[in-house]
């Protein structure tokens, strides 16, 4: 049983992404008795991305063909860009040639599978983990078998849709690190990538916070499953070996919680002395000096704070579980241990007001982080306790999910938006050594910004979405 896997993540910004997710499951398949490909298309232009999938199929052959959608889009308020058109041109460029079932997966097809089904003409789906579905998939086409049982299936029934329970891998121990795949080497170019190339990998999977807005519980569960400290040490030393990677990124949405877990990753990796560098996100709870000299010890050069704000009225609502006090004790903790920091805003969300960005921003000048990165606005996404609150307050209830949708607090107008700004401009003025970086522009914000609850981004760059004038998703915004 052949299986092609596709990577269709072409996404650069903030960062290449090692399609590491889609190496999980060539492993799994291939324990399982299978063969498995990987096709990544990260590097690939508009221009030959179709000719790369026509000519990758037409000589594999596959059975099976999974292909990953790892984002529905970039995120970003008035930079808006589409990533589904992709998703589209290489369905139908496998169907040209091949007449193998071709199911579509990875974290963003969880959150809405059905619109995305319905956008791409596709007709198999799996939600939730990967791994399992795959493998039960693989299964039954080789033996001829029903797809019934296959966890996590989303299938079309006349009109509508057929979906079995999310696949989870309830064993983390289960979960082999990949053997198979080796990265392109472009992944680890200071020339092509920038300064500072990494490898992600994840020790837990799923969260059991609750920002408003965060979609990771809904897609890998709320509780945390951890990956026992031995085999994220194996999996680092192997794609070491592998690839000569000797930088990564743990990209658990938050790393240091559970403390007992982190600090048992950070005591075998300063044990196996791997020679390896990682930086991670982390929430500022539970802190002090001997868990960010053991994280520095262990190899950690950055520790990415996504505060989303430093106003006790904003945590409160964005449903953070720490203080303005936690934020600044975590933060003098990680700078006495020598370590880089990032702290990451995300302005605009229920409430924000210019008094408690000008809050927040004081935080800031308080902590005065290497970098202080600012978004605007907030990507909505379904299954998240800020639709959930949306929707009952009788908003939204008609709205498309695939469009760029993102939500700016009613009270932020263009004038408050001017006097965020300025705020901001002050703040990089005052704090010359915080490198500040803005993921939208300061220009487009005061053009596009309206006055109600729910924006619709109407301007983008012109992105690599490939144009389908039946939907939006499928064109850039």
């Amino acid at each position: 049983m052949k299986t092609l896997l596709i990577s269709t993540n072409r996404e650069k910004r903030p960062s290449y992404a090692v399609p590491a997710g889609v190496a999980y499951l060539q492993t799994a398949l291939i324990d399982a008795g299978h063969e498995a490909e990987i096709l990544d298309l990260c590097f690939e232009t508009d221009d030959t991305l179709t000719a790369a999938v026509t000519e990758r199929v037409t000589a594999y052959r596959p059975d099976l063909v999974g292909v990953s959608v790892r984002n529905v889009d970039n995120e970003t308020y008035l930079r808006y860009r589409g990533n589904l058109g992709d998703v589209k041109a290489v369905i139908e460029a496998c169907r040209a040639v091949c007449p193998a079932p071709v199911v579509v997966g990875g974290s963003a097809f969880s959150l809405m599978p059905e619109e995305i089904l319905r956008v791409l003409g596709a007709d198999l789906g799996v939600v939730g983990e990967g791994e399992p579905a795959m493998v039960a998939l693989a299964d039954a086409i080789a033996s001829g078998a029903p797809l019934d049982d296959a966890p996590g299936l989303i299938r079309r029934t006349g009109d509508g849709f057929e979906t079995a329970p999310p696949a989870r891998v309830d064993d983390p121990e289960s979960i082999v690190a990949p053997r198979f795949f080796r990265p392109d080497p472009r992944y680890f170019s200071t020339e092509m990538v920038g300064p500072q190339p990494t490898y992600g990998i994840q020790t837990k999977r799923g969260c059991s916070f609750r920002c408003t807005y965060c979609p990771v519980p809904s897609v890998e569960g709320k509780r945390f499953r951890l990956r026992s400290p031995a085999a994220i040490v194996d999996e680092m030393r192997h794609v070491r070996d592998l690839a000569g990677v000797t930088r990564f990124f743990i990209t658990d949405s938050i790393f240091n919680l559970p403390r007992r877990h982190a600090i048992g990753v950070c005591e075998a990796l300063v044990e196996a002395d791997l020679g390896v560098t990682w930086m991670a996100y982390s929430n500022p709870l539970q802190y002090d000096q001997d868990l960010t000299d053991l994280f520095r010890r262990a190899g950690c050069e950055i520790l990415n704070f996504g505060l989303d704000a430093g106003s006790p009225e904003m945590l409160e609502n964005l449903a953070k579980d720490f203080t303005v006090e936690d934020i600044e004790h975590a933060t003098r903790c990680a700078r006495t241990s020598g370590m880089r920091i990032v702290h990451s805003l995300l302005l605009g969300g229920p409430g924000e007001t210019v008094h408690t960005v000008t809050e927040t921003l004081r935080t800031m000048s308080r902590c005065a982080p290497d970098i202080l990165t600012i978004a605007f606005g907030i990507r909505v996404y379904p299954q998240t306790p800020l639709w959930q609150k949306i929707t009952a307050a009788g908003q939204g209830a008609d709205a498309d999910m695939l469009q760029p949708l993102f939500y700016v607090d009613e009270a932020l107008g263009p004038r408050e938006c001017a006097e965020i700004l300025r705020a901001v401009e002050d703040f990089t003025a005052a704090n010359p050594r915080v490198g500040v970086r803005m993921n939208f522009d300061p220009q487009e914000l005061l053009r596009e910004v309206a006055t109600s609850s729910l924006r619709l981004s109407k301007t983008g760059g012109p992105g690599h979405d490939r144009t389908d004038h039946q939907h939006p998703a499928l064109r850039p915004a």
